[in-house]
């Protein structure tokens, strides 16, 4: 009889993920993962080779749960409507919001860098993002090159502005007020998505 495994790596993960959102990124020690599961510490090397490795995977595996929601908005040019689908991801999963939101990577592993597969992981999610805030800016833009002030403005608008209304709640990890939705769209119906006289350009191009 085939012996189904009691923990999985899901379950570490969302441990991890836990801790770190409630105590920052020193709390999320192996034993307090193990702790959290209910799982004998030498379980944890059962499915990662470190503490790193679940740090990464925890990440990866948050930031691809942001990836998947804003990407598909940002590639049909609803800039708009991805920063205000930051509210009720907040909302609804706080904890992976308190730990990817509240900590950079850098913070993560300052001792140990992640296993090279996951950190290459990392980076295809960076890149898949960067991709769809490009292509957002490309139909701001028309034909007109993307300069670095319209990827600066366009991550402003839809992604740290957002966050910077956002902090003070996950921080206190308190309700996110109906009023921070008004906020983020009174931003983008303020400053354009790309700056005047590249806009200007592309329109005299035309």
């Amino acid at each position: 009889m085939v012996r189904t495994a009691r923990f999985s790596a899901e379950h570490f993960i969302d441990a991890a993920i836990a801790l770190v959102a409630e105590g920052g990124p020193g709390a999320a020690t192996l034993q307090a993962i193990a702790r959290r599961v209910g799982a004998p510490t030498g379980s944890i090397y059962h499915r990662f080779a470190s503490r790193s490795a679940i740090l990464a995977a925890a990440w990866n595996d948050s930031y691809g749960s942001l990836t998947r929601l804003l990407a598909p908005l940002l590639r049909a040019g609803r800039p708009r409507e991805a920063a205000l689908a930051l509210l009720p991801w907040s909302g609804e999963d706080r904890q992976r919001a308190r730990f990817l939101l509240l900590h950079e990577p850098v913070s993560l592993f300052e001792d140990t860098p992640p296993p090279e597969p996951l950190r290459q992981e990392m980076e295809r999610l960076e890149e898949e993002m960067d991709a769809a805030f490009r292509a957002c800016i490309a139909q701001a833009v028309g034909s007109g090159a993307i300069r670095e002030e319209d990827l600066a403005r366009a991550k402003f608008l839809i992604f740290d502005a957002p966050i910077a209304i956002l902090r003070p709640y996950l921080l206190t990890d308190s309700s996110i007020p109906a009023f921070a939705g008004q906020m983020i769209a009174e931003l983008h119906a303020g400053v354009p998505l790309a700056s005047a006289g590249q806009r200007a350009g592309s329109t005299q191009a035309a």
